[in-house]
Parts: structure tokens; sequence; C-alpha cells
């Protein structure tokens, strides 16, 4: 018995090894549009300005203070985190920026903390807008303009201490779940 335990032991420990050893690193984002699978999640940084052009991202996208994203027709596995970004533009209207696609996201949206004013002409600090979420989007702390516009959002939507309410640019959404946000006029 002590053999078999020890054989086991063994296997179980060349199995952490391989496995951590293969264990993949987010991919930064930082100008170039990033396209095609990425495996490992993204992460963007202070300054660096991402675009996800038709990307399927594994790991999820994690946007650091002072990071601007940009996503158009993705899919992201593993949700979206943002906290102090300039600007998180999740799918956009029609002509900001020019016909921005929705995303697939599956996992939860978390903005916390957004800028009151961003870097992309016409468009709002933060747009969720003709997205799938299959999680939950939670706001809380951002001080800019927010649209959440034409996605259905399967986890419900909370803010929290928003400086302003949400706006859905006449286009509703269709949200399973607890809603905790004012829609403006």
């Amino acid at each position: 018995m002590k053999r078999l335990m020890a054989f086991l032991v063994g296997i179980v420990g060349l199995g952490l090894a391989v496995s951590s050893a293969t264990a993949l690193a987010a991919t930064e984002c930082n100008g170039a549009p990033l396209s095609g699978t990425i495996a490992g999640g993204v992460v963007v940084n202070a300054n660096d300005f991402c675009i996800l052009d038709a990307a399927t991202v594994y790991g999820g996208v994690q946007v650091n203070p002072g990071g601007i994203l940009l996503a158009c027709g993705s899919t992201i596995y593993g949700g979206v985190v943002s906290n102090g970004a300039v600007n998180v533009l999740l799918g956009a209207g029609e002509d900001e920026p020019a016909d921005c696609l929705g995303n697939v996201i599956s996992g939860g949206v978390f903005i916390n903390n957004t800028a009151e004013e961003g870097v992309v002409p016409g468009a709002p600090t933060i747009a969720v807008e003709r997205d799938i979420v299959e999680g939950g989007v939670h706001l809380a702390g951002n001080k800019g303009r927010v649209v959440v516009a034409s996605s259905v959002i399967n986890g419900g939507l909370s803010c929290k201490k928003n400086n302003s309410d949400l706006d859905n640019e006449g286009t509703p959404n269709v949200i399973a779940g607890r809603i905790t946000c004012e829609f403006g006029e």
C-alpha cells in the first residue's frame, strides 16, 4: 500500500510540474490590433491602447489603471476586469468608432473607477453595446459617460456610485437578473 501511495504522489507531483511549466502568460496588448486566438488572457497596462478585432481570448481581459480597451467582434472567455481605465469600449454604436461590432463575453464584466474623459473621439468613457454577456455587468465609481445599449446580459446589471445615470441611446437591453442601475433620458 505504501508503494502505491508513493507512486500516486509521484504521478501527481509530475503532473503539477508539467502543467505549471506549460502555463501561459497573459498577452500584453499595446497598440497593434490583436485578432485570431489568444491563449492565457490579455492585459492592458497604463498608457496602452488595446484593440481586439475579431479575436478569441481565452483567460479574460484585464485593463489596468490608465489603459484603453476597444473590443470589436471578439469572443472573450473569462470576462473583463477593469479598474482605473481611461476607456473601456466593448462593442459600440454603428458610428462610434467606425462600426465596432458587439462581442460575446463568457464571464462577467467588472468596470470600476474609469476616468471622467476618454480619449476616443465621440465615444463614451464606457460602452457595453451590442454585446452578449453570459455573466453580470458591474459598474462602480466611474466618472464619465456610460452607455449600456442593445446588449443581452444574463447575470444582472449593477451600478454603485457612478457619476451619471446610464444611457441606452434609445436601444434597450435584455437583462436577466437583478438591475440596480438607473437609465437617464
